[in-house]
């Protein structure tokens, strides 16, 4: 887990997703299927919901939400779209002021450093906020493990209507 700057906001992998059970000082943002998938009791294999299910795609509880996201081409974000990255970000925003903000993903690479890119640039105002590129560049030098895969495809070409 990394503290991204001097702010209340942290990028991890799964193996950190515990520092938020139960501790009131967090919250956190799930970007895995790996997590969402059992919070939601679906078994990818046994009884896999469908696509119209109300929390399929999100589903937030307290100071926890989790994202039915796998790491992958720009177009798995596509049927999501961008107002999943929007409820993300209004949500880390209810918490900011009063906790720290976990965001993970499997690895840490990928899906979690981009939503910690997106809050920086779109709400906190810490990075650029003109371009993705503009704000990647900015956002490797205080994540350097970022090495993100089809999700920054997804957010490059719509960078205008994620606010």
């Amino acid at each position: 887990m990394v503290r991204i700057s001097d702010t209340k906001l942290y990028v991890g992998a799964i193996t950190d997703q515990h520092i938020g059970a139960g501790n009131s000082d967090w919250a956190v943002v799930h970007a895995t299927q790996s997590v969402h998938y059992p919070l939601m009791g679906w078994d990818r294999k046994l009884n896999k919901p469908p696509r119209n299910h109300a929390h399929y795609i999100i589903y937030a509880q307290d100071d926890r939400l989790s994202l039915n996201w796998v790491d992958g081409a720009a177009h798995l974000y596509e049927w999501s779209g961008t107002e999943t990255f929007i409820r993300v970000l209004d949500f880390m925003d209810k918490w900011y002021p009063t906790k720290n903000i976990l965001v993970h993903c499997d690895q840490g690479q990928s899906r979690a450093p981009t939503v910690a890119l997106l809050y920086l640039a779109k709400r906190l105002k810490n990075i650029p906020a003109d371009s993705f590129e503009e704000a990647r560049r900015a956002f490797i030098t205080q994540y350097p493990h970022y090495a993100p895969s089809g999700i920054a495809n997804y957010v490059a070409a719509n960078w205008r209507t994620i606010h």
